[in-house]
């Protein structure tokens, strides 16, 4: 097994001036959209980690303010066998919201953040951004604060 990348062992990448990649190692979706939910008390506690996770490691990162960013999950996997993107829509909403109560942007609105759908994707094809089943959101600074007008 290859060794664990950068990004994978600190959880956090900053590779360009308006670029912050978060990743997750959850071998499979926490937050899955088919089969069974269990109770709602554990729907609740999933939502919750997920979403303090992403809080903790939005800060760690030192994602700044932004007037606009661009967020777009993408889930990498090792294993070749069929799945549907439309399952990561559970786990989009808490991680954006995330993104909001660590105060990287307003809100998760569309005129505030643009996201992209998200991507599922074999590890091979990461360019040695992952080696491992995981997730990763990638934050783009769309529009800096200053240069935003309300």
């Amino acid at each position: 097994m290859p060794a664990p990348t950068a990004l994978e062992v600190s959880g956090f990448a900053h590779p360009e001036p308006d670029l912050w990649i978060l990743q997750f190692s959850w071998p499979t979706n926490p937050i899955p959209a088919n089969g069974s939910y269990g109770s709602w008390q554990a729907h609740h506690r999933a939502v919750k980690a997920a979403k303090n996770q992403c809080l903790r490691m939005a800060i760690a990162a030192k994602l700044p303010e932004m007037a606009k960013c661009e967020a777009k999950l993408t889930q990498w996997f090792v294993l070749n066998r069929r799945r549907d993107v439309d399952n990561l829509a559970r786990l989009e909403k808490p991680l954006f919201d995330a993104l909001v109560l660590a105060g990287v942007v307003r809100d998760d609105t569309p005129d505030l953040m643009v996201k992209p759908r998200a991507e599922i994707r074999h590890v091979n094809d990461s360019h040695g951004l992952v080696t491992k089943p995981g997730f990763t959101l990638h934050v783009r600074q769309l529009e800096r604060v200053e240069e935003f007008e309300l």
